[in-house]
């Protein structure tokens, strides 16, 4: 016997090896390795038939019982080669297994080959898997079938290479016999195909290098290799041959494997079978799922990723499921519905959550109901979370050209709704459920319904505080239009309403349940208007569907229109609305939405294919408008194509226009060619002047008409840039210098009362002088600010980080020309009637800054150039993709009063004194008799006489005097009281005698 203390189990089998003769088989030495316990392995050498050179030497455990052998696998690789450690997945490096058997197969082509190597180790599962342990439907399978073991065996594998089918064979061949089965290996040999197929099938890969789990599936008439790599696979390394043989359908993933089985045992059908392995918080787990249905009558019972989990730590299998579908119909009544269970995490937190869909049809009193819900439950960080969506199918006939064919209602609680753009709105939860429910069964496709289930998550998220409503209403307007409306309602940390449409239509209308569907016109229009106060933007965009046409499916019709206003947030101010997208070289910001061209795309048999598209964009600085056609023809090597197109680029103050239209047409056959014929015309304004340049073949002429120079605007004065882009001037705005209303004050916060209209010339209020505060706003952009301390004098104001990069463009006036001043003045009224300035230090000033828009206040870019043998300043065109904006300029200011530092302190109180103190103090207090109240009259009339006596008694006007002259009042002017306030009682209260 060898023993290995180091232990190096490659050099002992190497030694097996070397002494063995090389014509006939023999018995190895004996080696032992030590892993905290003794491994003992038999060996055997077994040499090739000559002329082969090649030997082999199994080494094995002959361990029938008693305890397993309990191993890291890291630890156990060292003994044959250092770097298999390297391709264990993390889970695995350090985690005691336990195993039954263990089989190293050790060869060597020729004495001074490199050696190969694979193992084998046997798992000793705990527990005995079988069909009648599987949750849900192991109860209804029957006893014959449900005793069967679903993996009766599994098994390690780890390979020093690849190795093909053809080499498997040879190392099949060299495992012992057992001496009392000469036909039954000793070892149960690896997977490979029954019969041996041509060279090339021999050849193809039937182990991966590195480690594997490999078992057999017991079920009868279903016997499977099961085989999953673990290891990354090897750069440059061929694809694994599916398990078992080339004619099985295996699907690969990531650490997993599916087998197609399609086998039906009485009741219970077993369509796929799954094998992955997978880490959880570092604890490896290997799975073995099936995708099964059970068939009862008319109930059909599907389940998703029925199976058991075997944890590699201690081998326990652990069964579970995470989905379940239901089916039940009959004659009456139709019932459908499906449940997930997900394990989820989010932010470090870790929760289970439950989605589900129903269905429910009937027919009651002649008509047809239906039903159909989503929703999904999750208790996440303390919280619960849920949303759930139905939608009811019901005819009301309100009017022949307006019949209401359904609802829908929903909500959210600690969800919040993520309504996608409107491209996707077709695959949004609650829009596909009204409108396009799937027709497919949950015994059929229960992983489609998996996936259809697992991405509300991504729609309706959990977010604790967030919530949503919706409701929705299906419609047919005269018999030709379907509609459905949805209005949802967000609430969290933003605010956000969307309403939601979408009309189809098919012109003309098929009949129901006509097999014959054709028409000429098939219109679908998407629909959303939204509001986010988040991002302060309001909204409508319309777009065609992708499944839009005229005339015939394969004339292709595309288009939307968006209309966007910005409201607050970094956008204020800013707008835009399309009819078909923007320029070609228009660069579209991030927040502008999406709008695909106007146009259409037909392809009019075999050799001829149109294509046309047009569009409108007016945004901050210019409105863009254009239109391309195209036609293509091809038969054979002939060829020929035509392109007419038009841009527009039009500015205003100053209002300029360019405008590019050209034709081409270009034919070609075979080498010959492109033979090329065009025109292209560019046109600009307001002054008319352009160029023409024509293309023949080979030829270009260019011709210029018009004033070349007035291709560059002009720039506009102030007068009309007052009265084009700044407010009027309001009938209240007295004094201003510039006749137009550029200022503006507004009351924000603190107002209790307002004492005078609007309108008059001087707005009085009463405001809490606590909550007040001021905005003042200027729609012209400052670069400095001032407040005016007296007739004078003034003191800088601070406008922090606002930009001063800006001038007036269009009037052509440069940053550095350009300068602006706010200047601030308050006052107060003394009671003379005079106003007296406030001191700055009353009040803080807050800047306001906002984005303005480039084309009014952008830096001018001016060009001096010769008109009519004169120089003539004139501006630069904007470009396409010129910054729309001029960010962050100063607009105003908030300004509220100055909070003042409380200068008064509490004297300090010995905290002793207010101790509680259990002593008792004697004659503290003494009680008092006192005299019973007594009135003077029952009668209502007698008291108020009393009352008006008491009140200008001598004795009682002195006290009073004296004690309103001790608070400062005026007694000649500020108070006067006299008997009559007695006549204001109702009922005179009770008055003593």
């Amino acid at each position: 016997m060898t023993t290995n203390t180091e232990p190096k189990l490659k050099e002992e089998l190497e030694k097996g090896l070397s002494k063995t003769s090389n014509d006939s088989p023999a018995k190895g030495p004996k080696i032992t390795i030590s892993l905290g316990k003794d491994i003992e392995f038999i060996s055997e050498t077994k040499p090739d038939k000559k002329p082969s050179e090649g030997q082999t030497i199994v080494a094995y455990t002959a361990k029938e019982k008693g305890d397993p052998f309990s191993i890291t696998l890291n630890d156990l690789m060292a003994t044959l080669d250092t770097s298999m450690a390297d391709l264990l997945p993390s889970g695995l490096k350090d985690k005691s297994i336990k195993f039954k058997n263990l089989m190293v197969i050790y060869r060597k082509e020729q004495k001074t080959s490199k050696g190969e190597w694979l193992f084998v180790l046997d798992l000793d599962i705990a527990t005995k898997i079988k069909l009648k342990s599987l949750p849900v439907v192991g109860d209804l399978i029957s006893d014959e079938v449900g005793k069967e073991e679903l993996v009766p065996s599994l098994r390690l594998v780890v390979a020093s290479k690849a190795f093909s089918i053809k080499e498997i064979r040879v190392l099949n061949d060299k495992i012992p016999n057992k001496p009392d089965k000469k036909e039954e290996k000793l070892i149960p040999p690896m997977p490979v195909p029954k019969e041996k197929g041509s060279q090339e099938s021999e050849d193809k890969l039937s182990v991966r290098k590195g480690f594997s789990f490999s078992g057999q599936l017991g079920l009868a008439d279903a016997a499977k290799i099961l085989s999953l790599p673990v290891s990354p696979q090897a750069e440059g390394e061929k694809e694994v041959l599916a398990p078992g043989g080339a004619k099985e359908t295996v699907t690969n993933s990531n650490l997993a494997v599916w087998f197609d089985i399609d086998k039906t045992f009485g009741p219970f059908s077993l369509k796929q079978i799954g094998f992955q392995y997978e880490e959880k918080a570092n604890n490896p787990e290997i799975g073995i799922v099936i995708d099964a249905a059970l068939k009862i009558a008319g109930l059909t019972l599907a389940c998703d990723d029925l199976g058991v989990g075997i944890a590699l730590e201690d081998l326990n299998p652990s069964f579970k499921i995470s989905g379940i579908g239901i089916e039940y119909k009959n004659s009456i009544i139709e019932i459908s519905g499906a449940l997930l269970r997900a394990d989820k995490e989010k932010n470090g937190i870790k929760y289970t959550e439950y989605l589900g869909l129903a269905r429910l049809k009937f027919d009651l009193a002649g008509k047809s109901f239906g039903v159909s819900a989503i929703g999904a439950y999750a208790y996440y960080d303390g919280e619960p979370s849920l949303f759930l969506y139905a939608v009811l199918d019901v005819t009301i006939v309100v009017d022949p050209s307006f019949i209401i064919t359904g609802f829908a209602l929903g909500f959210g609680y600690n969800r919040y709704l993520k309504v996608p753009s409107i491209d996707k709105l077709l695959d949004f939860p609650l829009v596909a459920e009204a409108v396009k429910p799937t027709d497919k069964k949950f015994s059929d496709d229960n992983e489609l319904i998996t996936k259809k289930l697992g991405e509300m998550d991504k729609y309706m998220p959990i977010s604790i505080g967030s919530g949503f409503v919706a409701i929705g209403l299906k419609f047919t307007c005269f018999q030709m239009l379907d509609c459905f409306a949805l209005l949802t309602v967000a609430l969290g940390d933003d605010f956000e309403i969307n309403l939601l449409g979408i009309a189809k239509m098919k012109i003309p209308t098929p009949a129901k349940d006509s097999k014959d569907t054709s028409c000429i016109a098939n219109m679908t229009m998407l629909l959303r208007a939204r509001f986010s106060l988040s991002e302060g933007v309001i909204s409508i965009e319309g777009q065609l569907a992708s499944d839009c046409y005229l005339l015939s499916p394969d004339c292709r019709l595309t288009g939307g229109f968006a209309v966007c206003l910005w409201v607050s947030g970094p956008h204020a101010g800013d707008f835009v609305i399309t009819l078909g997208g923007y320029h070609p070289l228009f660069t579209k910001p991030a927040h502008y939405p999406t709008v695909p061209r106007l146009g259409f795309q037909w392809k009019v048999g075999d050799c001829l294919s149109l294509k046309g598209e047009m569009y409108f964009a007016l945004c901050a600085h210019a409105i863009m408008a254009g239109g391309r056609l195209e036609a293509n023809f091809k038969l054979g090597t002939l060829w020929a194509n035509f392109v007419a197109e038009a841009h527009f680029l039009i500015s205003w103050k100053p209002y300029y226009y360019e405008i590019l239209v050209q034709i081409r047409i270009q034919a070609g056959f075979g080498i010959l060619g492109p033979v090329t014929l065009g025109v292209q015309l560019h046109l600009w304004g307001p002054e008319f002047a352009g160029t023409a340049t024509f293309r023949i073949i080979f030829v270009k002429v260019t011709m210029e008409f018009g004033d070349q120079s007035s291709r560059l605007p002009e720039p506009i004065d102030w007068e009309s840039f007052q009265s084009s882009f700044l407010p009027p001037a309001k009938s209240t705005a007295q004094g201003s210098s510039t006749g137009a209303d550029v200022c503006s004050v507004v009351v924000n916060q603190g107002v209790t009362k307002q004492l005078s209209p609007a309108t008059t010339k001087e707005v009085a209020f009463v405001v809490n002088p606590k909550e007040l505060e001021l905005v003042v706003n200027s729609a012209i952009p400052s670069k400095k600010a001032s407040y005016q301390k007296n007739t004078q004098d003034t003191e800088p104001l601070p406008v922090r980080n606002a930009n001063t990069d800006f001038g007036v463009r269009s009037m052509g006036i440069k940053k550095e020309q350009f300068d602006s001043s706010y200047n601030i003045k308050i006052t107060r009224k003394t009671k003379a009637g005079n106003s007296q300035p406030v001191a700055r230090n009353q009040f803080q000033f807050i800047p306001i800054t906002q984005d303005v828009p480039t084309a009014l206040w952008g830096d001018a870019k001016v060009k001096v150039v010769k008109v009519k043998g004169q120089d003539s300043e004139r501006i630069l065109l904007p470009e396409a993709n010129d910054q729309q904006f001029v960010e962050n300029t100063l607009s105003g200011f908030r300004i509220v009063p100055q909070i003042k530092e409380d200068v008064c302190s509490t004297n300090i109180i010995d905290v002793e004194k207010l101790q509680h103190d259990t002593t008792a103090i004697n004659e503290v207090y003494a009680w008092q008799k006192t005299t019973a109240f007594s009135r003077v009259s029952t009668d209502n009339e007698a008291r108020t006489t009393a009352i008006k006596n008491n009140i200008v008694s001598a004795n009682t006007q002195k006290k009073r005097n004296n004690l309103l002259e001790s608070l400062g009042f005026n007694l000649a002017d500020d108070v006067k009281l006299t008997d009559s306030v007695a006549n204001s009682f109702v009922t005179a209260p009770q008055v003593k005698a």
